[in-house]
């Protein structure tokens, strides 16, 4: 037969759970702050990415400017055609980089939501855990008092 559990024993208990408790709310902010960081390195690479885009814009522009200054036309065409390959190179490779990037953010996002989703149901638990642990050790503190009384 087991022995029943007195209000010391509910306490400890309950003292133990909250430290389990605690550890896996700390372990769950500690994975939100992983996503965080990772979330910190895909928007640097989006703000390179916007970098390389102006720099290249520009250079585009000089390019262009420098072959509307050309005099002969099979000159001016060859080189106009020349930087037209070069912008769709470049703009083939900016969109997938782009899409790379927006797609990271997209799913950084909703890992996010979700650990911020869980901690909050979590928390709403332990709370009401907590509540339900704290009562049962009042009443066996109350229980125990009054047999104490009882007895004396």
């Amino acid at each position: 037969m087991a022995r029943p559990d007195s209000a010391l024993s509910l306490e400890l208990e309950r003292s133990m759970n909250m430290q389990v408790r605690i550890g896996t709310f700390e372990e769950h902010l500690r994975h939100a702050g992983v996503i965080d960081d990772l979330d910190d390195e895909r928007r640097i690479k989006s703000f390179n990415l916007n970098k390389w885009n102006e720099d290249m814009q520009k250079s585009f522009t000089k390019t262009r400017s420098k072959i509307l200054k050309l005099k002969d036309l099979p000159s001016m065409k060859k080189a106009l055609e020349d930087l037209d390959k070069k912008i769709n190179e470049f703009n083939d490779t900016y969109l997938e980089k782009r899409k790379q990037i927006d797609a990271l953010e997209v799913q950084y996002e909703a890992l996010d939501d979700d650990v911020r989703i869980w901690l909050l149901e979590y928390s709403v638990g332990c709370r009401e855990k907590l509540k339900i642990e704290n009562s049962n050790i009042e009443k066996k503190l109350i229980k125990e008092n009054l047999t104490k009384k009882i007895r004396r």
